[in-house]
């Protein structure tokens, strides 16, 4: 077993995510990292996560996203900021 898979994965701020709540691929909520931890209480990296609900916004928001916190290996990744630009 990896740091990874008991850890779950850092997720540097801006990483593009979805949340995969029913566990079989559906995605319910798109975010964006704003926040990621080593949270020992727990044993896995926590992060806190703006929601923008069954889509990203493209450009900027027209609404506020909740900030919501989620462990991170629950956290579908879509978009990493280490990846090369498009």
């Amino acid at each position: 077993m990896t740091d990874t898979d008991s850890l779950g994965p850092f997720l540097p701020a801006g990483t593009v995510v979805s949340l995969d709540g029913a566990g079989d691929g559906t995605q319910l909520e798109y975010g964006v990292v704003v926040h990621c931890w080593l949270d020992k209480e727990i044993g896995c990296y926590d992060c806190y996560v703006a929601i923008f609900g069954d889509s990203l916004p493209e450009g900027k928001p027209t609404h506020r996203p909740s900030i919501l916190r989620y462990a991170a290996k629950f956290l579908v990744v879509l978009k990493d900021t280490r990846d090369k630009a498009d």
